[in-house]
């Protein structure tokens, strides 16, 4: 069985997610101390690992890219168990193995790495020496059913902390793998077409990810500096992507 999977993210009211350019709150206080509580709440959910996507990891905690040019291609793909020491996990959806890692924490958690079948034998070789757990989500990559359900096989995760950026989160939103929506609202506005949203699913315009989906309003908390949480069970029709414990 795979994990539940709540997608955790703070935007301003129009959605945005790009913290840089957020407005300073009315209390006074700066960004990031108003922000803080972000992971207060994430603590509160209660779960065995975090998510984010490549891009995400690359900008703000391993900046550094894993050259692959002539290197032979892995032909085994058998998830691997590293060092597990952190109460909490890292999952990093990395389908073509890009990052490279300086160890195998990231933020004091232990990372697990999410790739394709496309990876060399040697960046498999790289993650093991560093302790890095690692398991594989098909021949492209994108197989999130799949790489979910090992995550609950295999590693035992029951929760799971979806934390974007907006494309990741728009994948898990296509493929109704997304339990609950736990959004936390900033009190501004950017307002700028083109900055980066909650959910950014790729597709043609027709393109619906959502359809089919109801939502439930479960949780309303205003917290301090105006900031207000809004918890949200996603309903669907069952299928084997959506099954959970």
């Amino acid at each position: 069985m795979r994990p539940q999977i709540i997608c955790h993210m703070m935007s301003t009211l129009d959605g945005r997610i790009v913290g840089d350019r957020w407005n300073l709150p009315h209390s006074g206080k700066t960004v990031d101390e108003a922000t803080a509580c972000y992971y207060d709440i994430s603590d509160r959910l209660d779960a065995q690992a975090w998510m984010l996507g490549r891009n995400t990891v690359q900008i703000h905690h391993a900046p550094q890219r894993f050259d692959h040019e002539g290197l032979a291609r892995a032909t085994r793909y058998e998830p691997f168990l590293g060092q597990r020491t952190t109460r909490r996990s890292l999952v990093v959806l990395d389908p073509k193995g890009r990052i490279r890692y300086e160890s195998g924490q990231i933020e004091g958690d232990d990372v697990i790495s999410v790739l394709s079948e496309q990876v060399p034998e040697a960046y498999l070789a790289h993650l093991r020496e560093l302790g890095i757990s690692y398991l594989f989500a098909g021949r492209d990559g994108h197989d999130l059913a799949l790489a979910m359900q090992t995550l609950g096989t295999t590693f035992g995760m029951r929760r799971v902390l979806l934390e974007g950026g907006g494309v990741v989160n728009g994948a898990f939103l296509k493929a109704g793998l997304i339990d609950e929506v736990s959004l936390m609202l900033y009190p501004g506005i950017d307002g700028l077409s083109g900055i980066h949203t909650v959910f950014e699913c790729q597709g043609p315009a027709e393109l619906l990810p959502s359809a089919g989906a109801t939502l439930e309003l479960t949780h309303l908390e205003r917290l301090p500096d105006d900031i207000v949480w809004l918890r949200y069970l996603i309903h669907r029709a069952a299928s084997p992507s959506s099954e959970t414990p």
